[in-house]
């Protein structure tokens, strides 16, 4: 560990002045029940304390829940008057754990998925399932675009199963055998067929839609097929940074080789890890990062009577720069509103969280629902796989490419 790390944290704890702003727009903490050590203020509490037991030597006590449990969204940031961001506290704090080889404190779904991730180039070891949904589709080998699609939109179909089965086996047996997984990374394939087949063909016509949508715009691209890995995003988010600049080489390699030098990204975490993040851990990163609606030409529609409330995913508008492109073409096409809490105050769906504390989640994601719906809009577009799969609920929300593509002329 180096002692920039903790250099880092003491920076970011130092500056709290413990005013509890931050805990007004905190997504964790009214779902946990108002938890202090899963909101906001808390994670800096507890980032003190961890900086200061390391400085004097003392064994880290058991934090995991409060630092794994933060979804990153960044909120805290836009309110704290001293430009405190728990999701850094987080974030480093996660980082010093994993480097110090603090088994107790690890999330035990965490080292499962970074250690297949590792394995396999895929979270659940199914790269080759993952490019099921391009089949019959032709793509131009030698276009200077690619489009890499992360594996993100794949991978929804098979956390509802998964949760469900952890209720089953209960939290004792559940961690079991993602510890179990973890050390065996090849066990994953008993997990990797409990996939909720209808929401994957759901995803696959959303990629095929964000195909149309490209084509109709003249856009000509390249796909790796099965060869496509996963960006590495669990592994950053979970602070296992070594492995993630292993990993983020790896990445990069397999994107060069493509020959393509410009990368059509479809989710917002993929967008803003290849374009923020891997600059910065990946040595003369030469790739030009595109969100496909950067590149997609609507034709001019005649707005329909039907009213629809964007959900605005934390990593375009929760982050510097804040990206509206989404907002922007559906405001061009619809009759489109934003929540209450929006923009800087957006609040989280919850989704990050469903793999490593599925119930905390589904509360967040009930919490942010209800502030969608009472809009009363007919329907609610998101622009993200994840906040699609945690904001479904009563047949109300589209992914944005599903409802534009529904717009346009048969």
């Amino acid at each position: 560990m180096t002692e920039s790390l903790l250099e880092q944290l003491e920076n970011e704890v130092g500056n709290c002045i413990n005013c509890g702003f931050c805990e007004t727009v905190c997504p964790t903490l009214d779902p946990s029940g108002f938890s202090l050590w899963k909101g906001a203020r808390g994670r800096v509490i507890m980032g003190r304390t961890l900086l200061e037991d390391k400085k004097k030597g003392i064994p880290v006590p058991v934090l995991s829940d409060s630092f794994y449990s933060c979804l990153d969204c960044h909120a805290c940031l836009f309110v704290c008057p001293a430009g405190v961001n728990a999701g850094k506290v987080s974030q480093l704090s996660r980082e010093i754990i994993t480097t110090t080889s603090d088994r107790k404190n690890e999330n035990p779904y965490a080292r499962m998925i970074v250690e297949v991730t590792a394995r396999y180039g895929n979270p659940l070891g199914v790269k080759a399932r993952s490019a099921a949904w391009s089949e019959g589709l032709q793509f131009d080998r030698n276009a200077e675009y690619l489009l890499y699609t992360g594996n993100m939109f794949q991978l929804m179909p098979y956390t509802k199963n998964l949760n469900s089965a952890r209720k089953t086996m209960g939290n004792a047996m559940s961690n079991f055998m993602a510890s179990r997984v973890a050390n065996h990374p090849s066990m994953i394939k008993m997990l990797s067929r409990m996939r909720d087949k209808e929401m994957e063909q759901k995803n696959f016509g959303t990629l095929r839609n964000i195909v149309k949508l490209l084509r109709l715009s003249g856009i000509s691209f390249s796909y790796l097929g099965e060869k496509e890995p996963y960006p590495g995003t669990f592994i950053y988010d979970l602070g296992y940074i070594d492995k993630f600049k292993k990993y983020a080489m790896y990445v990069y390699s397999v994107l060069k080789e493509s020959g393509a030098k410009k990368i059509i990204t479809v989710d917002p975490h993929t967008y803003d890890l290849l374009k923020n993040t891997f600059p910065k851990y990946v040595d003369n990163f030469d790739l030009e990062i595109f969100y496909y609606l950067d590149l997609i030409k609507m034709p001019a529609l005649q707005k329909g009577e039907e009213k629809i409330v964007y959900h605005e995913p934390c990593h375009f508008v929760l982050r510097d720069p804040r990206y509206s492109k989404p907002f922007q073409i559906l405001s061009s096409t619809a009759n489109t509103v934003l929540a209450k809490r929006s923009g800087s105050k957006s609040r989280c769906c919850g989704g990050p969280d469903e793999l490593t504390f599925p119930d905390l989640s589904e509360k967040a994601s009930q919490i942010r629902y209800e502030e969608l719906k009472s809009t009363g809009a007919d329907i609610i577009v998101t622009a993200c796989p994840i906040c699609n799969v945690n904001l479904s609920k009563e047949n109300r929300t589209m992914e944005i490419a599903d409802y534009l593509a529904s717009k346009l002329p048969a």
